[in-house]
């Protein structure tokens, strides 16, 4: 005598129920679900290109496309975007780079960001996927050094 018999339970006639095999199926499916976020509230994908749509400078194009378009390009998809692109800093062409100048300096480079009052933080923001090396964090500060020409050499 098996367990199941022991119990008065019977072994299902999958002939007469084929149904039954489908419980374990969205069962499963009903689990993968609670695993994956399916509102519109989930994660975006991050948006690296808009920024500085108008510049010839491709390192400083690139630059700012990748690290700064999520927040402050108009198609920007950070949970950010309305207040650092609709309030903040508008990063979608050459002149709103330039209007920008030194608020850039104060978010771009460490040190002059430390003696601000008060102290701001330095861009992008430290939980944001994408961080800069120092050296295009230093290609950025020395072409807004220059007056962020709109050449191809940004020089």
């Amino acid at each position: 005598m098996n367990e199941a018999s022991a119990f008065g339970l019977r072994e299902p006639d999958l002939r007469k129920h084929p149904s039954i095999l489908a419980v374990p199926f969205f069962a499963l499916l009903a689990l993968q679900a609670c695993f994956q976020s399916t509102t519109p509230s989930g994660p975006k994908p991050i948006i690296t290109e808009g920024a500085l749509a108008d510049v010839s400078y491709a390192p400083a194009k690139r630059l700012v496309g990748r690290y700064c378009s999520d927040c402050h390009a108009r198609n920007g998809n950070h949970e950010n975007h309305a207040d650092a692109w609709g309030h903040t800093l508008r990063l979608d062409s050459h002149e709103e780079w330039v209007k920008a100048g030194n608020r850039l300096l104060e978010r771009l480079d460490a040190a002059v960001a430390s003696v601000q009052d008060p102290p701001v933080n330095v861009m992008p923001q430290a939980a944001f996927l994408l961080q800069p090396t120092q050296a295009e964090r230093d290609t950025l500060l020395e072409w807004i050094r220059r007056g962020s020409p709109n050449t191809l050499t940004g020089e």
